[in-house]
């Protein structure tokens, strides 16, 4: 019998406003709307959650001890190593309280296998070896810490078939990111040729995201006479005729959608995971370039190589030719969205707990 009223335990190194916590927030609140017991477990030097929590909220300080949340302190920089113990010794004492501790990152992974005695999951939302691509001894103890969790005894869950079997990754369950639907919802698809066409990306600093690609593609365009106008979120990017505009909020990242006529997300690395920006796009109707992120297609989107400004280019050039082919990706892609429906998504996640649970008390 399916079990809802589960207690679950989500450690945490701290609040942020990485996607990783938004799906993190998301989950819970919906797993409490299911009738689950759901508490968060987050070191008292973190800052206040940026994305709602309607769940409860345990803070602790470095000996594992909960400290009332009037008590706690903001440090932007402090240890890692410091949150990890704590995670260990609270879980050490408190773990056999809860049905089910989920560790969601590979720092979290650690002080779940080592100190937990409940039945331990690990939610792993990207192969994060990859993330740290450059740098120096610091880096590649980073990257080492991250491989050597994905062969810990954990229960593990992917939320792409891509990571099912990826490098050393191997994981039997595959549960993807969410979407709150009432929020990205579509837009009315029409482009007439006597105005610009405006392209979007998502800014960021990181080289393997692809936005300095956008960049060149529309310089590329606006050399050539092309009637585009580029709007960038959340980041500046190298191109410096573009509209910076910084979303605050679920609500205003859809707006952000929906004011495009398409969306470029030219990531370098990991292609075929589910990539925010995408699946985003995709529910507001908004017509979607990309190197290969799910659920994007020949059918859906439009499919470009990694590093290719001058294909982006040639991309968009063929989308200002002939938009209602774009409306029809739009259309198709918008059949996909369903899938991520953040109640479908969560109740996927409560069944898998309950398979394992079962399997574990026969």
């Amino acid at each position: 019998m399916i079990k809802t009223n589960l207690n679950i335990l989500i450690p945490m190194l701290s609040f942020g406003k990485a996607g990783g916590i938004r799906v993190l927030s998301q989950l819970a609140k919906n797993w409490r709307e299911m009738g689950a017991n759901v508490t968060l477990l987050v070191f008292y030097e973190s800052e206040d959650p940026y994305f709602p929590v309607d769940v409860k909220t345990i803070w602790i300080d470095e000996n594992g001890q909960q400290v009332d949340n009037n008590k706690k302190i903001f440090k932007h920089k402090n240890s890692g190593i410091k949150r990890v113990i704590a995670l260990f010794k609270y879980l050490r004492r408190h773990s056999e309280k809860f049905d089910i501790v989920l560790a969601n990152s590979n720092l979290t992974s650690w002080p779940v296998w080592i100190g937990s005695k409940s039945t331990n999951f690990y939610y792993i939302q990207a192969y994060e070896v990859e993330f740290s691509s450059k740098g120096g001894i610091k880096a590649q103890l980073k990257r080492m810490v991250a491989y050597c969790t994905y062969f810990l005894p954990l229960r593990k869950v992917v939320n792409a078939d891509i990571y099912k079997k990826y490098k050393n990754l191997r994981a039997k369950n595959v549960i993807p990111p969410g979407l709150d639907l009432t929020i990205y919802y579509p837009k009315k698809l029409s482009f007439t040729n006597n105005r610009e066409l405006v392209v979007g990306c998502i800014g960021r600093n990181e080289e393997w995201k692809g936005s300095d690609d956008v960049s060149e593609a529309v310089k590329i365009l606006h050399e050539k006479g092309y009637n585009v106008k580029f709007k960038v979120a959340f980041n500046p990017v190298k191109y410096d005729k573009h509209d910076l505009v910084k979303p605050d909020g679920d609500e205003n990242l859809a707006d952000f959608y929906r004011s495009l006529d398409v969306l470029v997300a030219p990531g370098h690395i990991q292609l075929g995971a589910v990539h925010y920006p995408v699946i985003e796009a995709m529910a507001c109707k908004t017509p979607v370039i990309t190197t290969g992120y799910y659920p994007a297609n020949n059918e859906n989107a439009y499919i470009v190589p990694i590093k290719r400004p001058d294909v982006i280019a040639e991309t968009i050039i063929g989308i200002l030719e002939d938009y209602e082919n774009a409306i029809e990706k739009a259309d198709i892609a918008y059949n996909t969205i369903s899938q991520f429906d953040w109640k479908k998504v969560s109740s996927e996640f409560i069944d898998v707990f309950n398979t394992e649970i079962e399997g574990v008390t026969k």
